[in-house]
């Protein structure tokens, strides 16, 4: 297969024809002479992005999503990888229940996957599973109360890579009622102390999940730790009219840090843009006080941004780097380039083609988004590997044609 069209290549949109073998990109050339005939595509040709933190509930809680509907709903998106983490029912501690959940992710994704564990005794048998591990610093999130150093060294010295969950329950107060409310309960404070405390462990790269607050920010970078942010800390406030749908760990904060987190993502601050995609279903979300934390989206993730970059309020570049590039190195797979030799995984994308977010026209089990009335700019054809997912908005994709990366290095 051959393409024609305008791509972003090393930072710049150019004209480029784009020869597919084999499910990897053959060769990116500004002329091409052959008999194969050449798909003239009218759209941007863009890297599919990668989304580094899912909990796609499978397996668990199924009945909130499971890796079909996860991974559709990301295809839809314009991601066709992610890395799925560890916190499920049971948790992924051990080879069983690691071996267990990629059976089952295998039959079910659509979309290329990673796979996180947590770290307990067995962690030098799951170290020959995966590269990826997940540490919670806070036993009210946790599925493990006590962070294992020696885990925790032993995942460093074979290579592996860790992302913390930063927030510590020393500086919890009393559960508020509200946004508002729920912001003050989990402080600012708990997030930045969190992250200080990731100097105590021992040495090796540390990713902060879901930074929330200008300080934690400014602590996470100032000790060299990766960040990531979400779109739900940077797009929406704790002043959001969202009531349980809002609720989310950690909380949404005040507008100040939000627009400090926007500020810093435009300045290239920010490693990692992830959805940390949690979906409940809408009628466990519509009281507060019960409603349990977390969000959907991983399809509405991509889209927001490219919209923000149609408006002239990010660079496309900072974004393709946030949502393909950089994550493609941390999985250490070829993944996030349009480049020879790298997954042909691509989107095709109509600036011009704006819509409003709508839950009708959303594919996760969870049925709402945050996002609803936001103007986003979703992809007209999306490919993995070489074959299309979406093809003109509508879904062709195969369920369980997705493959494990172990993202080892």
């Amino acid at each position: 297969m051959i393409l024609y069209g305008t791509a972003y290549i090393d930072g710049e949109l150019k004209k480029r024809y784009i020869g597919i073998e084999d499910g990897k990109i053959d060769f990116v050339k500004k002329h091409y002479k052959g008999d194969v005939e050449v798909k003239q595509i009218d759209e941007i040709i863009l890297p599919a992005g990668i989304d580094l933190h899912v909990h796609f509930r499978d397996p668990g809680s199924t009945d909130k999503e499971d890796f079909y509907t996860g991974s559709k709903a990301a295809a839809f998106g314009g991601i066709t990888t992610v890395a799925d983490m560890p916190n499920n029912h049971p948790p992924i501690l051990t080879p069983d229940t690691f071996d267990k959940k990629l059976q089952m992710v295998e039959e079910r994704s659509c979309i290329d996957f990673a796979l996180y564990s947590l770290i307990g005794d067995d962690v030098g048998s799951m170290i020959e599973k995966t590269g990826l591990f997940k540490v919670y610093l806070s036993s009210s999130t946790s599925t493990e109360k006590k962070v294992h150093e020696d885990g925790i060294r032993k995942v460093y010295k074979n290579g592996g890579k860790i992302a913390f969950h930063c927030e510590d329950e020393d500086y919890f107060n009393k559960p508020g009622t509200d946004l508002p409310g729920y912001n003050k309960y989990r402080p600012v404070e708990s997030e930045v102390q969190a992250i200080r405390s990731l100097t105590e462990l021992p040495e090796g790269p540390k990713r902060v999940c879901h930074i929330s607050t200008k300080k934690g920010l400014q602590e996470a970078l100032s000790n060299g730790f990766s960040v990531e942010v979400t779109p739900h800390h940077i797009f929406l406030n704790e002043e959001a009219f969202l009531g349980g749908f809002g609720k989310v760990n950690p909380p949404l904060r005040t507008q100040n840090d939000q627009i400090a987190l926007w500020e810093s993502y435009e300045r290239g601050d920010i490693d990692f843009l992830a959805s940390d995609h949690a979906p409940h279903l809408e009628d466990e979300k519509t009281d507060f006080i019960d409603a349990p934390p977390g969000i959907p989206g991983v399809e509405t993730m991509y889209p927001l941004l490219l919209h923000s970059v149609s408006m002239g309020n990010i660079s496309l570049s900072t974004v393709v780097e946030t949502i393909a590039e950089k994550p493609g190195r941390y999985l250490n797979t070829k993944k996030g380039k349009i480049e020879e030799d790298y997954d042909a995984d691509l989107m095709m994308v109509d600036f011009r083609k704006i819509e409003s977010i709508d839950r009708e026209n959303l594919h996760s089990k969870a049925g709402w988004s945050p996002f609803e009335g936001f103007n986003a700019v979703f992809p007209v054809h999306v490919m993995s590997r070489g074959e299309f997912l979406i093809k003109d908005n509508e879904f062709i994709g195969a369920k369980g044609r997705g493959k494990f990366i172990s993202a080892k290095a």
